[in-house]
């Protein structure tokens, strides 16, 4: 089990950088969970709105495997 204590995206690097409670670092490489994960534009906003604004409930869904079921049920969708 992992213990985040720090968790912020990289923009520069497209990497979400965690550190869990005993000082090691960890990558995730965003690209490449959104092309797994989301089908449309709608569900990677729905990324995009976890990665900026809860990255550790992001990696806590990640880490459960949950992550595409939180996609295709919470997808952000455009009003006209």
């Amino acid at each position: 089990m992992l213990f985040v204590k720090s968790c912020a995206y990289n923009i520069d690097t497209g990497r979400l950088e965690m550190k869990d409670i005993f000082g090691k670092q960890y990558w995730i490489d965003v690209y490449e969970v959104e092309d797994e994960c989301a089908d449309n534009m709608y569900q990677r906003s729905s990324l995009d709105y976890l990665l900026y604004n809860e990255p550790v409930k992001y990696v806590n869904l990640l880490l459960e495997g949950k992550l595409r079921d939180y996609v295709h049920e919470n997808p952000i969708y455009m009003e006209n």
